[in-house]
C-alpha cells in the first residue's frame, strides 16, 4: 500500500475513536437527570428543565451527527482501498472493531442502559435542604483550569455572564416558599448599585412579564428621556448590551413582584424616577401588573452613616467619573448610605422578623463586601434565598485606588475570604459565566460551563479575572434553589 493509504487508514481509525467518545458523553448526558423533581420545604413536586443540560446535549448530537457523516465518507474510501488490498483492511478493521466494542463497554459499565430513570443526584436532606458537598484537589484542579483558560477566550465571560439560572427562577422560589410565611407575598429583589436598571428590569420580565417592564422597553424610555434632554446617556444599552437579551416567552403572567433599586448617583436617580414614569404611568402605589417599583438615592454599606461621590454624579448619568470619593475631596457629594439589615427593619416595620428576600444583588463600586456584612442578621437567618455579587479587583489598582478587592483593596478582601464566610452561613457560592458560542466553537474551542462552583475546596486559589467578575450564591435552606446551581456546575 502507498503512504496516502496508511494515511487515510490512520484518520478513519482517530475519526471512529472521536466518534466512540462523543458517543460516550452524549450517553452521559441522556444518562443524568434533565429535571429537578425533589420538592424544598414541604412543597409539592415541581419539574424545570435544565437550560444548561439541553445546550450541552445539543452541542454534543451535532458533533455527533458530523462526525458520523464524515466516518461515513472515509468508510467509502476504505471499501475503495479494500478492492486493492483486502488483506490489510481487514487488519485496519478489526482493529476499529476493536475499539467500538471498547467504547460499548465503557458506556455499558458507567452508564447502564440508555433511557434508564435518572438518579436524584440532587443532594436533599429530609428537610428539603441542600446538603453541602466538597470537591477533590483533581476536580479543582481541573475545573481551575478550564476557568482560566476561559478567561483567555473572552475576558469578559464572567463580566457579563449568561446567567442561565434564571430561566424560570419563579419556580424556584415558589418551591422555597409554599406552604411558609410569605407564600402570598410578591417576590422581594434588593438591586443595590441598580445603574441604569437592568437588573431590576431583567427580574420584572423573569417572575411577571405581563407588567411589561424589561430591558427593551426600559431602554427605549431611557432613550426617550435622552432625546428629550437633548444629550445621549453614555452605553444607555448597559454595558454588557443588557437590552439586548432575549425576553422572557411568556408575555402574559402577572405576578406580585417588588423591587428595591439603590442609585447613589444623583444624576442616575433622576433619570431612573423618569424612567420608571414613563413604564409605570399610574405611579408606583398603583402598580401596573402587580409590579411595584421603589428608588432610593441612597447606597447600602456596612454602616449607617454618609458616602462621597465625585462631583461629575450630580450631572452625567453613566459617567465613567462618577465614583466613590475620599470625604475631602473638592466638591464631592454626600450620599446616606444605610446597612440592608437596617432597611429592612425601617421599610418593613409589620414583620415580626426580617422579611424573606428572594434575590440580595450587589453592585457597589467594589464595596460589595461592606454591604454583605451590613446583610450579616439577613444571611445568618437564611432570609435571602440567593445573593448575586460582583468581583473587580481592578478597581483598587485605579489612581486613586478604591473598593476592597484586589491587592490594594482597603481594607483587603479576598473572594475565596467572603465565600467561606458565606459558607458558614449555609450559602453555596458560584462564578456565573458566559457560555461558550457557537462562533467560539466553530473555532474549536471546547464547551464550558455555566457555572463555576467555588465553595466546598471547588476554588482554591483566586481566579485571574480579567476586568470583573460575577458571582451567585444559593442559601443550602432552600434546597431547590441550591441544587438548580449546583447543576449548572457541570464540572463538579
Amino acid at each position: 500500500m502507498t503512504w496516502w493509504k496508511y494515511l487515510i487508514l490512520s484518520s478513519l481509525i482517530l475519526l471512529v475513536s472521536f466518534l466512540v467518545r462523543l458517543n460516550y458523553q452524549l450517553v452521559k448526558e441522556l444518562g443524568q437527570p434533565m429535571r429537578s423533581s425533589t420538592p424544598g420545604l414541604g412543597a409539592e413536586t415541581t419539574s424545570t428543565e435544565d437550560p444548561a443540560a439541553q445546550i450541552r446535549l445539543a452541542s454534543l448530537k451535532r458533533q455527533v451527527s458530523t462526525m458520523k457523516e464524515k466516518v461515513g465518507a472515509m468508510k467509502r474510501v476504505l471499501e475503495e482501498i479494500k478492492r486493492q488490498n483486502p488483506g490489510a483492511v481487514g487488519a485496519m478493521k478489526g482493529k476499529v472493531g476493536t475499539m467500538k466494542g471498547v467504547g460499548e463497554e465503557i458506556k455499558r459499565q458507567n452508564l447502564g442502559a440508555v433511557g434508564a430513570p435518572p438518579s436524584s443526584g440532587n443532594n436533599m436532606n429530609a428537610n428539603g435542604e441542600f446538603e453541602r458537598i466538597t470537591c477533590t484537589p483533581e476536580v479543582a484542579l481541573t475545573q481551575a483550569d478550564r476557568m482560566n483558560k476561559r478567561f483567555s477566550e473572552w475576558w469578559s465571560h464572567s463580566a457579563c455572564p449568561d446567567q442561565v439560572w434564571m430561566e424560570n427562577i419563579h419556580h424556584i422560589f415558589d418551591t422555597a416558599t409554599r406552604g411558609g410565611p410569605s407564600d402570598d407575598k410578591p417576590y422581594l429583589i434588593l438591586d443595590i448599585g441598580c445603574n441604569k436598571g437592568y437588573t431590576s428590569a431583567d427580574f420584572f420580565d423573569a417572575l411577571s412579564p405581563g407588567s411589561n417592564i424589561n430591558p427593551s422597553t426600559l431602554v427605549n424610555s431611557i432613550r426617550a428621556i435622552a432625546r428629550e434632554m437633548n444629550t445621549k446617556f453614555d452605553r444607555d444599552g448597559g454595558v454588557c448590551n443588557d437590552s439586548n437579551k432575549p425576553l422572557n416567552t411568556d408575555r402574559d403572567t402577572k405576578r406580585g413582584v417588588e423591587v428595591h433599586c439603590f442609585e447613589p448617583s444623583p444624576a442616575t436617580f433622576n433619570m431612573l424616577e423618569r424612567a420608571r414614569s414613563k413604564l409605570m404611568p399610574f405611579g408606583v402605589n398603583t402598580p401596573q401588573g402587580k409590579a411595584m417599583w421603589h428608588i432610593h438615592n441612597s447606597g447600602l454599606h456596612e454602616v449607617n452613616s454618609q458616602m462621597s461621590w465625585h462631583p461629575a454624579c450630580a450631572k452625567s448619568v453613566g459617567d465613567e467619573l462618577c465614583t466613590i470619593v475620599p470625604d475631602d475631596t473638592d466638591g464631592a457629594i454626600s450620599v446616606p448610605v444605610v446597612t440592608v439589615d437596617q432597611f429592612l427593619k425601617d421599610t418593613y416595620p409589620a414583620e415580626a422578623s426580617l422579611p424573606l428576600v428572594h434575590v440580595l444583588k450587589i453592585d457597589a463600586e467594589g464595596l460589595d463586601p461592606a454591604v454583605l456584612t451590613g446583610s450579616t442578621l439577613l444571611l445568618t437567618q437564611s432570609k435571602a434565598i440567593m445573593v448575586m455579587f460582583e468581583f473587580n479587583p481592578g478597581l483598587s489598582e485605579k489612581d486613586p485606588p478604591h473598593g476592597m478587592w484586589g491587592r490594594r483593596g482597603n481594607p483587603r478582601k479576598s473572594l475565596l475570604g467572603v465565600t467561606t464566610w458565606l459558607d458558614q452561613l449555609g450559602y453555596d457560592c458560584y462564578l456565573d459565566t458566559h457560555l461558550v458560542s457557537e462562533k467560539e466553537k466553530f473555532k474549536g474551542v471546547p464547551d464550558a460551563p455555566a457555572l463555576y462552583r467555588i465553595t466546598g475546596n471547588c476554588l482554591t486559589v483566586e481566579p485571574r479575572v480579567r476586568g470583573w467578575a460575577n458571582v451567585v450564591c444559593a442559601s443550602r435552606k432552600y434546597g431547590k434553589a441550591a441544587s438548580m446551581l449546583r447543576n449548572l456546575a457541570t464540572m463538579v
